[in-house]
């Protein structure tokens, strides 16, 4: 097993849980001012204009080294050489002059044996050095005829004993040197040497750390779901291709009608820029073969209370009737809120929407894909509501079939840490009927991963949250029973990055341990979330949010960038095969 896998194990458990994860790192600053892509020393002499990092350095007491350091929800990541390489990868811009003593593009390992910056020298040309520590005695190594682009690609893969160094994909050496600490932070800013020196100011555009090379390219990426046969007859896509006009696909829902045929609903961002709360609709697709091909979209419900509409979620009522709720702020409700409609021609008109979340002066929101009809006839909608800043999922539910609608309790307390539950708390929950008649609730959170808790009635009170095998950083995962088993279905990002990779696994235990850990997306180069899961047959129908981490992957810039919607269609049988070992 190569260690890119190193986490797939037979059976993911409390003891299992975590192990072989690389704290990865992909930061692209998109979002202005938001601290907390990493730690900034000192703050106030870095900029988050949106889309960059900006550190400058002067010669003044605190102020001679400005940098970031990676983070993992507010810690900083102490890296080790356990599992050689890493890959330590940014983009930034060239010093724009020569300034005595400063040192641009200053990228350190703390208290480690090599460090690299670059300058520009007497002739006005960029000179790239690395300075490297051998039996104790630090060593200088100017690389010269580096190039002057708009923007330079660096690269370093760091091993135990030596360093290489790529500017712009060309090698320009290899450096040997002393042993690493037992562990170390990666720093990235500015340094200015001299007291009293003049500004040094570096531009980044993006930071990369991994156990896997810097995505140049989108040449020869890995595609789609691991351990396809032939039999499978497997198929995945853009159902939803972002295009600058609408740049985000996002936060859908399938259902099969009465004919057979499928029915996806999803958010359509149209006005050119995808931030959450920028304008969107709900845009709707038929497919009569499966999920295979699909009808022209068409719009199903428009964004025309002066708000976006978003993240849908679709169900069939004990009548027939479809029921379709998602986020929105009706005139006569103070705050936005779920609110819920109904269709009687199999989705063909939908009739009025009507609020069902309580009035408590307080946003409630439902993620995407998270109605669920017991086995008793509820129908019940994983929820959260936002008080004074911290996010608290409960469970909204009806008994007769979506014309009223009562409030569970809330999760109990996690006892999370401040910084933790203001962060997140536990947030965007999913749930699922497990085969005794018990309901699992998963919720995302910063506090190591998927946190669960459990109800015994029906949704209406829950026991406390509590840490899952589920680990990652702060995604939200869908849990769904698989028709005819006793089984339940989770598809989530096991990772400590940037929501990557999606991966499956299936619990028959109600939640306590997992197997069959397999790659939904073999590309750890995209980021994945909001997914839907459709039973459809014999089949898995998946729609995910899909979007590349790096901008060389893009294929267009917007704000804050754009967002696919992939679609793969697997049988059930693929989920519990396990994959074969790696190569």
């Amino acid at each position: 097993m190569s260690p890119s896998q190193a986490w797939r194990v037979p059976v993911l458990d409390d003891a299992t849980a975590g192990a072989g994860l690389f704290p990865g790192y992909t930061c692209l600053f998109t979002i202005p001012d938001y601290w907390e892509y990493g730690r900034f020393v000192p703050q106030d002499r870095c900029e988050l204009p949106g889309k960059r990092f900006v550190a400058k350095a002067v010669g003044q007491a605190e102020a001679q080294h400005v940098f970031m350091t990676p983070v993992f929800w507010a810690k900083p990541i102490r890296y080790t050489m356990t599992q050689p390489p890493i890959y330590v990868a940014w983009k930034v811009r060239p010093p724009t002059q020569a300034v005595a003593g400063g040192r641009f593009s200053y990228v350190t390992a703390d208290n480690g044996p090599w460090q690299i910056w670059s300058e520009r020298d007497r002739h006005d040309k960029v000179v790239w050095t690395v300075a490297t520590k051998r039996n104790g005695q630090w060593q200088d190594h100017q690389l010269p005829d580096s190039a002057d682009n708009e923007w330079i690609d660096v690269q370093l893969t760091l091993q135990p004993d030596r360093l290489t160094v790529q500017v712009n994909q060309t090698d320009r050496g290899t450096f040997e040197h002393d042993a690493y600490p037992d562990d170390f932070e990666l720093r990235f800013g500015s340094a200015q040497t001299h007291d009293g020196g003049g500004e040094v100011r570096t531009e980044f555009r993006s930071v990369y750390v991994n156990d896997i090379p810097y995505p140049y390219s989108s040449q020869d990426l890995p595609d789609g779901p691991e351990d396809i046969q032939p039999s499978d007859d497997a198929y995945w896509y853009l159902i939803g291709e972002a295009s600058p006009q609408h740049p985000r696909h996002s936060e859908g829902d399938m259902i099969e009608l009465k004919d057979g045929r499928l029915l996806l609903v999803w958010t359509d961002y149209y006005n050119g820029q995808g931030w959450d709360g920028s304008p969107a609709c709900l845009s709707a697709k038929t497919s009569s073969d499966g999920g295979r091909t699909w009808s022209p979209m068409r719009t199903a419900v428009r964004d025309e209370h002066g708000t976006n509409v978003m993240s849908v979620s679709l169900v069939r009522a004990g009548n027939g009737d479809l029921l379709l709720a998602y986020f929105d702020q009706l005139p006569t409700m103070k705050t936005k809120g779920m609110v819920l409609r109904r269709s009687a021609d199999e989705g063909e008109t939908w009739g009025e929407p009507i609020p069902i979340t309580p009035e408590t002066g307080n946003t409630h929101s439902a993620n995407n894909a998270c109605l669920r009809r017991l086995a008793s006839g509820r129908i019940i909608l994983a929820t959260r509501e936002v008080v004074d800043g911290i996010r608290w999922p409960y469970g909204l539910y009806s008994d007769d079939d979506g014309r009223t609608w009562g409030a569970g309790q809330r999760v109990p307390d996690p006892e999370l840490t401040p910084e933790q539950k203001k962060g997140q708390n536990v947030n965007e929950p999913c749930i699922a009927e497990l085969a005794d008649g018990r309901l699992l609730m998963t919720m995302r959170s910063v506090a190591g991963g998927q946190f669960f808790s459990w109800s015994s009635d029906g949704g209406e009170s829950w026991t406390k949250p509590r840490l899952s095998p589920l680990r990652g950083a702060c995604s939200p995962a869908a849990i769904k029973r698989i028709p005819g088993t006793d089984d339940i279905l989770a598809v989530f990002t096991y990772g400590l990055e940037a929501r990557t990779p999606l991966v499956s696994a299936v619990s028959s235990d109600g939640g306590t341990t997992w197997k069959h850990l397999k790659l939904l997306e073999q590309s750890r180069y995209h980021g994945y979330c909001y997914t839907s899961i459709t039973f459809y047959r014999d089949r898995v129908i998946l729609t995910t949010m899909h979007s590349p981490n790096f901008t060389s992957l893009m294929r267009f810039d917007v704000q804050p960038g754009y967002i696919d919607l992939r679609l793969i269609n697997l049988p059930v049988k693929w989920f519990y095969r396990n994959a074969p070992n790696d190569a």
